[in-house]
């Protein structure tokens, strides 16, 4: 009998509890956290609960934007999808928009929701009347028939679609390499300004969750106090994968000895960016995007240049990438108006490199002869011969590469121009993400961008080209000392390997 009444009573104290913490989860955001999924939100997963504390100050009308940071695998989607099954469960005849960097990753989060968490046992007790139903990417809830929840890609269309409860940008930027571009980042940002912002009704709360690649990214440009987009009162949560003592910010989520063997393995701005939430930017990138001129063709127009001169730094390995700049040049300024950059076989690049000589009517193009340049000069000098007359000059080089590199940045970034109005996935558009994530210390995968620029800069610090003239047939032009010099300034090793 006794048993029995104190099996009763466990019973009801059980029910009793599960009553609060029911409760509890409707008006505290963390508590319905742990409530749906208490091991997963354990109390060694620090950062969760200051996230969820954030999220908070948003619902409670306490902050109006926010943006938040952290390691990759942390838990941050999860988070933010349970959040807005949280919102739709307090506030049923709101509008939750979140946009990702792709359609079918903003899809993918939708899903999350309408079919994972808003069925579960836990949520039902939690928000018994929420119902949804509708397409993945614009449902609605119970008898509603405007959307409670609609989303998007970055680029694609929102159309006819209002947001009231809160609008989430979530990792608008898909990797490193759109980080590196400008065209693509410069993309983003007139999306969001343009298409996403036009969503938000009269007071409708922002969230922004991103990786920290660059300091141009939307988040970037709302917390930087020079820009003229910055918002003061913006709360940032950024959540770095090691602590200042160089330990895990949380050892359930990786431990100190993994993340440690991640930064052996990563390239420095790589992992300062994606690990630590420093932009690329911030870490000793030696040509940062606002530390180089530009230019565009059009500004250029007709001008006629003192000489133009190309340089091509052919591919080492099969993963190295030939690197061939072409710059006109104007007193003492060099504009970068074409490249070559790819990780092609010789047979696709010698025919690209001797197009690109003819099309820009190039005076003098000089071939690093290590690693068979001088073979390649060769080619190429056939190719170019029978339709431009270009001195193709292979030299070789015996100076340490990344030294080289470092003499020879103050000049590049004095008085080289590079193009701003090059096309996306473009040569130009990887020509350029290679120079401006290159380090000055540390790890760099591939040199080819910044070594191909050197290459191209030590030649027009030292020589002023002038288009080279046919050979007289007298034997005094044969001597390469008393060639006269035409337009400028000619060295021997101008015409060295003459046209053939």
């Amino acid at each position: 009998m006794q048993t029995a009444r104190n099996r009763q009573n466990k019973e009801k104290l059980a029910e009793l509890l599960e009553e609060k913490r029911i409760r509890q989860a409707r008006v505290d955001f963390y508590s319905f956290c742990v409530y749906m999924d208490p091991d997963f939100f354990t109390p060694a997963k620090k950062h969760l609960k200051i996230i969820a504390e954030a999220f908070q100050e948003v619902a409670d009308g306490i902050i109006n934007e926010l943006a938040i940071s952290m390691p990759p695998r942390a838990g941050k989607s999860y988070i933010t999808s349970l959040f807005c099954g949280w919102l739709l469960g307090k506030y049923p005849d709101g509008s939750i928009m979140r946009n990702s960097y792709a359609a079918k990753l903003a899809e993918k989060f939708s899903k999350d929701i309408r079919d994972g968490i808003i069925p579960s046992r836990r949520y039902r007790a939690v928000f018994p009347e929420v119902m949804a139903k509708g397409a993945i990417d614009n449902w609605t809830i119970n008898k509603n028939t405007q959307p409670a929840y609609f989303c998007a890609g970055v680029g694609g269309p929102i159309t006819g679609f209002g947001c009231r409860t809160i609008a989430i940008l979530d990792d608008p930027v898909k990797n490193i390499e759109e980080a590196l571009s400008e065209t693509v980042i410069e993309n983003i940002w007139n999306w969001y300004t343009s298409t996403h912002l036009s969503r938000l009704e009269s007071g409708c709360p922002e969230i922004h969750i991103a990786t920290r690649w660059t300091r141009k990214d939307p988040i970037g440009r709302l917390t930087d106090p020079d820009s003229e987009t910055y918002i003061p009162g913006m709360k940032v949560v950024s959540i770095p994968a090691l602590n200042e003592d160089g330990t895990s910010f949380c050892e359930e989520i990786k431990t100190t000895a993994e993340y440690h063997a991640l930064k052996t393995v990563n390239d420095t701005f790589i992992w300062e960016a994606e690990y630590m939430q420093n932009p690329i930017e911030a870490k000793g990138l030696l040509f940062p995007v606002e530390q180089l001129k530009r230019f565009t063709m059009a500004e250029l127009g007709d001008k006629k240049p003192d000489g133009i001169v190309g340089f091509t730094d052919t591919a080492d390995t099969g993963s190295d990438y030939l690197c061939s700049p072409i710059g006109k040049k104007f007193g003492d300024y060099t504009y970068i108006t074409d490249v070559v950059f790819t990780q092609d076989g010789v047979e696709i690049t010698e025919p690209l490199v001797a197009q690109m000589i003819i099309g820009t009517k190039c005076d003098v193009m000089t071939v690093e002869a290590n690693n068979g340049g001088s073979s390649y000069a060769r080619n190429v000098r056939k190719l170019t011969k029978p339709h431009w007359k270009c001195s193709i000059i292979d030299e070789h080089e015996s100076s340490n590469k990344e030294t080289r590199i470092l003499m020879n940045a103050g000049y590049v970034k004095e008085y080289f121009y590079f193009r701003s109005d090059y096309e996306p996935c473009s040569d130009y558009d990887k020509f350029m993400r290679a120079l401006t994530s290159y380090v000055k210390i540390g790890k760099n995968k591939h040199d080819d961008a910044p070594d191909g620029v050197t290459g191209l800069a030590i030649r027009m610090k030292t020589k002023t080209f002038a288009k080279p003239q046919p050979k007289p047939k007298d034997d005094w032009w044969e001597s390469p000392k008393q060639k006269p010099a035409i337009g400028g300034t000619v060295t021997e090793s101008f015409f060295k390997g003459g046209f053939d």
